[in-house]
């Protein structure tokens, strides 16, 4: 399936699930710099969220998912609070990494339709 951008150029399912799985991973490297309490943590979540806010205003079919603005939304939350509990940062970096999967299975499986 081919999406459409606002820009006019199409995205390939491809690609989406390829950055889905790229978020994943992006989401994931929250948690070691959180736990060894690194100062790029604050910039490293401002800059993915600044990504995510751009990708959603770039893909029209990311504001058709209110899943994607929770992702954007725990990532404010660790803006607002970089030093909250570790527990807390993991629970919630697991979170974004189900929604991730789900939207990328939601993406994929609407190909197959």
């Amino acid at each position: 399936m081919i999406y459409e951008t606002r820009t006019g150029l199409s995205v390939q399912s491809e690609l989406l699930e390829k950055y889905f799985q790229y978020l994943v991973n992006q989401f994931f490297k929250i948690l070691p710099i959180r736990e060894d309490e690194e100062k790029t943590f604050s910039t490293y979540v401002q800059s993915l969220q600044a990504e995510l806010v751009g990708c959603k205003e770039f893909v029209d079919l990311f504001n058709t998912d209110s899943r994607f603005l929770t992702l954007i939304s725990i990532l404010q939350y660790f803006i607002s609070n970089p030093k909250c509990e570790v527990a807390v940062v993991r629970r919630e970096v697991f979170k974004a990494i189900s929604i991730c999967n789900k939207l990328k299975d939601k993406f994929v499986s609407e190909v197959v339709k």
